[in-house]
């Protein structure tokens, strides 16, 4: 299976000033005049970055930036010329790796910034990028785990959010790809919160590539369509790049290589366009991927002598860089000396792959050298050999099915976890507020009572008055209480007391009874592309619709932001499944005064509790059904 071979757009090859953003309007080459040093103007470039408000267009509107910036910065100023050299650290050692880690180590051995967290972390991010442009992994892993540490300890949620990232994706190359999501959910949620719209499309991208390591390749398109909707400016090629690239190795992943080598065409252009040379060299090796796939050994080995000279000339060019995927070219090339007959030079070219794949600690990879090797090996009529090769590769893809279990069971129990721990804070809040204001009618009930009392003959009418008035009041309360305010239909609190009631009654009367857990397909788009006025519209309309389609004895409640939950007394599971459908198919008829484009759906998890479980046990398993119809493919109904 491929992996990315060219990290999120910034991480190598071309810079992306270690802030993890880009910019909305493209610069490109000139498009800077220089000025005299301007406190004024520096800030606001060093605004632009991190705000996310800058794209790069190519390297020549990064050098100008870059010009621009070190002629804005006051020559007195540490803190600004700190500032300066954090970006220089990833800008001017680009493609100078070990003069950019010579650099990165001025400042890391300088005892002046220990306490210095959001500098430390930044330029240990930038010697970790230096590392990785060497493959020297193992240093890598060392300094972002620092940067991660030191992040923390800064309480910058910007730096924090990009040191979460980088590790992230890290973590997702060597197999972790739980342990990455988790990264990248925290980093995406820090991204959201400060408005960061470069940084929130960059971990939509890594978690496509997470999900696509673990062969959740739907979610993987999913997630990418969405960063190239959404978060891809017009002329940003490296990204448009990055997001064909990622989409190329799904198709290749799922015996669609003639997709992937149209895609993979496309990606080379693009880095051509932009001066690339380097990344159009890795996208050559990924076509080598391709046409193995396809059996055009000859149309492969052709591209590796391509591949060769181009390299060569880069090295004579002075480029310090490494082609990210140089250890599969070597696998590809002798993949496609085996299939060309040409065994001795594939066995030759095997033993140099396994040298350099040995040194990634990367199981996936060893697992297709061992496969592939075992082939080879056969062709030779070295029997014995090939065995062995074989059974290594059985047993590595044995671990990795173990692992890529054990990954979902644990992202699994990470979302539900995180679920859970939103949905006790959001009750504890709305608990606390009630309480508040109990105590506040309680206060009020005693003063009235405190002048009742001591005015009773001369007040007597008042306060015969303020009785029924206090009654009305609690009245209304109970009523707040156990209604959301929005939508006018049970709240949390209200609908799981129901639950329990009716679940007493189905014991008693040996009844059953089911629960349908809704929530609104893609809500989330809706306000941001329309509003949240048009949000409420359609959360007040939804709830009205599904209100309207239930019997007088079911009960339906808002238990989130667009998530419903309808309890239906004396009903088996096929009758909930038909009132479900019937939900689905009136919601998806809804239209929407003043938004005729908003048309919505939703999906349903339906279960019929069991005669001993409890409440949150029968909405675990409608919940469930819930994730299961969303992984689906959204507006439909899965029974669990």
């Amino acid at each position: 299976m491929q992996e990315n071979n060219i990290s999120s757009p910034g991480k190598a090859g071309f810079w992306r000033c270690m802030s993890g953003v880009l910019c909305s309007v493209a610069l490109t080459c000139g498009s800077f005049q220089l000025f005299a040093a301007d406190t004024v103007l520096f800030d606001q470039l060093i605004n632009q970055l991190d705000n996310g408000d800058l794209v790069f267009t190519d390297r020549a509107a990064i050098d100008d930036f870059m010009k621009q910036l070190k002629a804005a910065v006051p020559v007195n100023d540490p803190q600004r010329q700190l500032r300066l050299k954090r970006e220089q650290c990833s800008a001017d050692f680009y493609d100078r790796p070990d003069q950019g880690i010579v650099y990165a180590n001025q400042f890391l051995h300088d005892t002046s910034l220990n306490q210095d967290m959001v500098s430390l972390t930044h330029f240990y991010l930038c010697r970790a990028y230096h590392h990785s442009n060497k493959n020297q992994l193992i240093e890598q892993d060392a300094d972002l785990q620092q940067a991660v540490a030191l992040a923390a300890r800064s309480e910058d949620p910007l730096t924090k959010a990009q040191a979460l990232s980088y590790y992230a994706e890290l973590r997702s190359s060597r197999g972790e790809h739980a342990d990455a999501l988790v990264l990248l959910f925290e980093a995406h949620q820090l991204y959201k919160k400060l408005g960061n719209r470069y940084g929130i499309g960059a971990s939509v991208e890594n978690i496509a590539i997470s999900f696509r390591r673990m062969g959740e390749y739907d979610k993987a398109l999913e997630y990418l369509e969405l960063s190239e909707k959404e978060f891809a400016a017009p002329g940003d090629k490296y990204r448009l790049g990055f997001l064909l690239q990622q989409k190329a190795f799904v198709y290749g992943e799922t015996g669609k290589p003639e997709v992937a080598r149209q895609l993979l065409e496309r990606t080379k252009l693009l880095y051509q366009q932009i001066g690339e040379p380097l990344y159009a060299i890795a996208t050559d090796v990924d076509l080598m991927w391709v046409a193995n796939q396809q059996e055009r050994y000859s149309e492969s080995l052709e591209l590796s002598a391509k591949i060769d000279q181009q390299l060569l000339q880069y090295q004579q060019q002075g480029g310090g860089e490494k082609v990210v995927n140089a250890e599969l070219f070597v696998l590809y090339q002798a993949e496609a000396l085996a299939g060309t007959g040409k065994i001795a030079e594939a066995l030759e070219k095997f033993t140099e792959a396994a040298q350099l794949i040995s040194a990634l600690e990367n199981p996936r990879y060893s697992m297709w050298l061992h496969r592939s090797w075992s082939k080879a090996l056969a062709q030779s009529g070295d029997f014995n050999r090939a065995y062995q090769q074989l059974l290594q590769a059985k047993n590595l893809e044995d671990e990795l099915n173990s692992l890529a279990k054990k990954q979902r069971e644990s992202l699994l129990r990470y979302q539900f976890d995180t679920e859970l721990k939103d949905e006790k804070n959001s009750q504890l809040k709305a608990e606390n507020q009630l309480t508040a204001q109990q105590l506040q009618v309680l206060e009020s009930a005693q003063r009235w009572q405190y002048i009742a009392i001591a005015l009773f003959i001369i007040l007597a009418l008042i306060a015969l008055f303020y009785a029924i008035s206090q009654i009305q009041r609690n009245r209304l309360l109970h009523r707040l209480a156990m209604t959301d305010e929005l939508t006018q239909v049970a709240n949390r609190r209200s609908i799981l007391w129901f639950a329990a009631q009716v679940r007493q009654q189905a014991q008693d009367n040996r009844q059953n009874w089911c629960l349908l857990l809704i929530d609104i397909d893609y809500f989330k788009q809706c306000n941001d592309n329309y509003g949240h006025d048009a949000g409420d519209q359609v959360l007040v309309q939804t709830a009205a619709m599904l209100k309207h389609q239930l019997r007088i004895q079911d009960r339906i409640g808002r238990t989130g932001g667009e998530e419903f939950l309808v309890v239906l007394p004396n009903t088996d599971l096929a009758g909930a499944t038909e009132v479900a459908e019937l939900l689905r198919l009136s919601v998806n008829a809804l239209r929407f005064n003043g938004y005729p484009q908003i048309q919505i759906s939703i999906s349903i998890g339906v279960t019929q509790a069991g005669r001993q479980e409890d409440v949150r046990e029968v909405m675990s398993r409608a919940d469930a059904g819930l994730y299961q119809a969303k992984a689906n493919g959204r507006n439909r109904v899965i029974v669990s």
